[in-house]
């Protein structure tokens, strides 16, 4: 059985500089082929919680969180376990997940059953693992957590990463190309985007917002990908975790040309009813986009598979933007 070994575990806060950056040392040599196989010497792997050594190439893969789970599916591999928190049990554009991966029950200890399918790899969002649920995670298999200090990683950097760690560089680049290069043909596609500005939130209650407010997230980078950015009062006002909560005596604030906000439908009737919402510039231009849970976890929690499809969704918001 292949193990793994932590070293230098160090606080989350420590690590604020890998904040877009993905880091992956060889610490041996090894076989590199992409294809995988049974050699392939040891890697270590950066994180937030530390360092994670990893010997050999990983067979049975445990992935948690809606953004590992993607970049494994990504990659062609299927996973022995997965877990999907506040998800419906599928999502449009993921392929089938094929009956031997075990979805499993959060409810109780669920290192419990992530030991029953001894794993040799887990990989984890820091909101599924704090300090306590790693120190078990990593004991059962060598375990990669958050790879930036941002909320959400970017989705490149965790397919790139799994490329490294299970031996399939060239096809993580593609996969990486892949997707890039849907992005950027929507934005020749509407070149008037550049220059734009963007907001993404999601309507929690009938009157309250919670806004996307880093731009180092990696919920931003599509729209920066396409040239747009964040309207700099938001940015500024930015907490610790990202996100700002806004309640109505702040509608003003939402000044950008794009506004896209997940929302139940009793939720989007009531905030189109407070004062100042149809002086917001998106909805003067036609620039707001009101999208289900479904589409809003994608847009919150990129991934190499939810991408393409929020480009999809968006086109039409895109083209109203790009055009005003």
């Amino acid at each position: 059985m292949r193990t793994g070994r932590l070293r230098g575990l160090v606080r989350r806060a420590g690590f604020g500089v890998l904040a877009m950056g993905l880091v992956i040392g060889v610490a041996a040599c090894g076989s590199g082929d992409g294809d995988g196989g049974s050699g392939g010497g040891s890697l270590t792997v950066k994180h937030v919680m530390g360092e994670t050594e990893i010997q050999g190439v990983p067979k049975r893969v445990v992935a948690l969180g809606p953004q590992w789970l993607d970049a494994v599916l990504s990659l062609g591999v299927t996973p022995v376990g997965y877990v999907v928190p506040g998800l419906v049990s599928s999502v449009p554009w993921e392929p089938k997940i094929p009956d031997s991966a075990k979805r499993i029950d959060m409810s109780g200890d669920y290192t419990e059953q992530i030991a029953a399918l001894n794993p040799d790899l887990i990989v984890a969002p820091s909101f599924m693992a704090d300090r306590a649920t790693y120190d078990k995670l990593s004991k059962l298999a060598p375990t990669i957590d958050s790879l930036s200090s941002a909320q959400i990683d970017p989705w490149q950097d965790q397919v790139t990463t799994l490329g490294k760690v299970l031996h399939k560089d060239a096809e993580a680049a593609k996969v990486v190309g892949d997707v890039n290069g849907k992005i950027d043909a929507v934005a020749a596609k509407h070149p008037g985007l550049k220059g734009k500005t963007f907001l993404t939130c999601m309507l929690t209650g009938p009157q309250q917002l919670m806004v996307l407010a880093d731009p180092k997230d990696g919920s931003a980078a599509l729209f920066e990908r396409l040239g747009m950015t964040m309207p700099p009062k938001i940015v500024a006002d930015a907490p610790a975790g990202g996100r700002l909560a806004l309640s109505p005596e702040r509608l003003s604030d939402l000044t950008s040309d794009l506004l896209v906000c997940g929302a139940m439908p009793a939720f989007e009737s009531k905030f189109k009813e407070l004062p100042g919402y149809n002086d917001l510039p998106a909805v003067r231009h036609n620039g707001i986009a009101f999208v289900d849970v479904v589409a809003i976890n994608a847009i919150n929690q990129p991934t190499a598979l939810s991408v393409p499809y929020v480009l999809e969704k968006l086109e039409p918001t895109f083209a109203n933007v790009a055009g005003s």
